[in-house]
């Protein structure tokens, strides 16, 4: 079977799928840090960690730009790429078209008060469609999983859980600072909230 000519069944199909459009990621900053950097676990982070917590693409690392101020910009961005790629074609840009993606570093890592309002200004952002949180499955405290339960009444709340290995000698090497069953737990608690 061939999902829109290709062997497999992509993200980018599935999003055209469900909204009849495409659906364009914007990498968000929440201005978090992460137990492996912050003395919590260490200090080093992850060997597979760049300096900028894997968020080298987000719109802004500065702390005192709001969601709201970060989605314009990365917004713009994306236009003026399509504008690039489709010179003169009129752009109608159809109300839902983004993803938010909180990516740098560990992003349920702070108070949920701070969470709730980064999340909420995001996700009730009328250009975007699903709210996209990457995090570690160790920063999944129980309040925090029923503000993202919550939120997904709202719109669809992904979560996006960092693994890359299920060998625990690995996980030492690559100082990830969890093991197996932690990921499995936090995965099994994602999954009964009903949390993609």
């Amino acid at each position: 079977m061939y999902w829109n000519e290709k062997p497999y069944h992509s993200l980018d199909y599935e999003m055209k799928r469900i909204y009849g459009h495409k659906i364009y990621k914007l990498a968000l900053d929440g201005g978090m840090t992460c137990p492996n950097r912050d003395g919590t676990l260490g200090t080093d982070g992850c060997i597979f960690c760049s300096g900028g917590g894997s968020g080298e693409f987000a719109e802004s690392l500065s702390a005192h730009v709001s969601v709201t101020e970060q989605i314009e910009a990365a917004k713009a961005r994306v236009e003026k790429k399509m504008e690039k790629a489709r010179p003169g074609a009129s752009p109608e840009y159809p109300k839902g078209r983004y993803i938010a993606y909180f990516q740098s570093y560990t992003n349920t890592y702070a108070p949920t008060s701070r969470l709730r309002g980064l999340f909420t200004e995001a996700i009730t952002h009328p250009d975007i469609a699903v709210l996209s949180i990457a995090t570690r499955p160790d920063c999944l405290p129980p309040e925090v999983i029923a503000l993202l339960s919550e939120l997904n009444r709202i719109k669809p709340v992904w979560v996006e859980l960092g693994l890359q290995t299920i060998h625990e000698e690995t996980a030492r090497f690559i100082r990830r600072g969890y093991p197996l069953s932690v990921f499995e737990d936090a995965y099994q608690r994602l999954h009964d909230a009903g949390l993609t």
